[in-house]
């Protein structure tokens, strides 16, 4: 199959997925916020917190190492399993050992124990991490489309089950642990490579050459990504995390998924023409368009009915959720864009320009944050909300000039996407103020309709303006994919 036709089946196929985990999760959670307390939300973003850090150590950079490199064969992808597996199981006892450590950080004593449980995952993804990178490299999507919808709907299970029991925050941790073991024996069951009983640091060392800078860069965006998870939870408390983890789940989680459908699709083919930087500048600039005119849509529609969603979902009990959702949409509609930057830095080898930006980044964010504290969660949320706002500009300048591509250009990419959002909350609020009357027991009914008429107003000025060209786009991919 040609490079054209795998990236195109690999975006349906990431699409696919993308679309299903979001609406997968999008009920569980729903049904998790019923049956426990933002308390227990918070306590496991503080274990999310720990997670994420040494999930990422785990890898050590290795998955763009080994999607970007070549001359794969068996003694190097045998000497990165054997060395994977040894980050994984020193990963395990770092976190069993300093569970107390982290515990006191967040001055939360139950936090100790539930670590040393879910500390066992990162041995668990080693036996099958250099297979999901593979399956990554070949573009096998659809496999991955499977194992993540699988694993995604026994979490739901197995989750929601112990909550309804009353099993708390630990029904959380339980689930994660299931999900990971499904996922190991899942890949591992449809890419069936099998690594020699062999170890030679020799043939792998320029592949670490190259993880040691994207893993660098992705410590650094660690905590540019859970800075405020810290911040918030070591110094406002769980239940304020609690309810500043289910804002960041439903804005910048599904964001981010549409950011990663790219980051997956792309950089194996990006990897693959990498030194024609005319064809890749054009197809990231109309990739960032067809990001802007799913994702705008999406933040600016849930920043103006951000209060008939929460109370008809979630209920009063999350209400303090409503003003970080509707600060947070600003800094969804920019990073759904900012995730794509990656695969250009690494699709042209330059994991040294992604550590230099996190570490600039990293730490604007904390003085962002650190003032913001002063005003609680909101504001915590507001100077992330600021700093990706600048961030957006200097970080896209960065990379534009990797490709050739300008700022101008970019705005004149996004510019339209941007202007029908406007448009749809134009029509959204007028609804909402002339013709839905504001009754609590109606919530529901007023989400529905608000929802209604942002599609159609979004749809139609879209038809309208852009449809003619957009439909001539999709017949010439049909045709080129045939």
């Amino acid at each position: 199959m040609s490079l054209k036709k795998k990236t195109f089946w690999g975006g349906i196929w990431n699409s696919l997925s993308s679309v299903s985990l979001t609406g997968l999760n999008f009920i569980i959670t729903a049904i998790l916020a019923r049956l426990l307390s933002p308390n227990a939300f918070g306590v496991m973003g503080m274990i999310q917190t720990t997670i994420a850090l040494i999930n990422m150590m785990n890898q050590f950079g290795l998955a763009p190492a080994i999607i970007q490199g070549e001359n794969l064969n068996q003694k190097r992808l045998s000497s990165l399993f054997w060395f994977n597996m040894l980050i994984g199981i020193i990963m395990t006892v770092v976190v069993f050992l300093s569970a107390d450590l982290v515990a006191l950080f967040f001055n939360q004593n139950d936090l100790a124990p539930l670590l040393r449980l879910i500390s066992i995952v990162f041995t668990i993804v080693s036996f099958s991490f250099i297979q999901q990178s593979l399956l990554k490299k070949e573009m096998e999507f659809k496999k991955l489309f499977n194992i993540n919808i699988i694993s995604t709907i026994i979490y739901g299970l197995i989750t929601i089950m112990l909550a309804f029991n009353g099993f708390g925050v630990k029904a959380l941790v339980i689930g994660y642990i299931s999900k990971n073991i499904i996922i190991t024996i899942l890949i591992i069951s449809f890419q069936r490579w099998l690594p020699d009983f062999n170890f030679n640091f020799r043939e792998i060392k320029d592949l670490l050459n190259f993880g040691i800078y994207a893993f660098g860069s992705s410590f650094l965006n660690y905590f540019n990504r859970n800075l405020d998870y810290l911040i918030i939870g070591r110094f406002l408390g769980s239940e304020a995390l609690g309810y500043y983890t289910l804002a960041y789940k439903l804005m910048l989680i599904p964001v981010q998924k549409i950011g990663g459908i790219i980051s997956n699709t792309f950089l194996p083919a990006f990897s693959q023409i990498k030194n024609n930087q005319k064809s890749i500048k054009k197809y990231y600039l109309k990739v960032l368009q067809l990001i802007s005119l799913l994702t705008f849509p999406m933040m600016g529609g849930l920043f103006i009915v951000a209060p008939e969603f929460i109370l008809s979902i979630y209920g009063e009990n999350w209400i303090p959720v409503i003003i970080l959702i509707q600060i947070l949409s600003v800094t969804g509609a920019l990073q759904s864009l900012g995730t794509t930057v990656g695969i250009i830095l690494f699709s042209q080898g330059r994991s040294d320009i992604s550590f230099k930006w996190n570490l600039f980044a990293v730490s604007n964010l904390a003085i962002a944050m650190i003032i913001g504290m002063n005003w609680g969660i909101v504001g915590v949320a507001a100077g992330v909300a600021i700093f990706s706002f600048y961030a957006f500009w200097i970080s896209f300048y960065i990379t534009g000039n990797l490709i050739n591509m300008s700022l101008k250009e970019l705005a004149n990419f996004i510019k339209k996407p941007f202007f029908y959002t406007i448009f749809m909350i134009l029509i959204i609020y007028l609804t909402k103020t002339y013709l839905v009357s504001p009754k609590v027991n109606q919530m529901p009914i007023q989400l529905a309709i608000n929802v209604i008429t942002g599609v159609i107003a979004y749809t139609a000025v879209f038809l309208i303006v852009d449809g003619k060209e957009y439909f001539e786009q999709i017949k010439r991919l049909k045709n080129a994919v045939k």
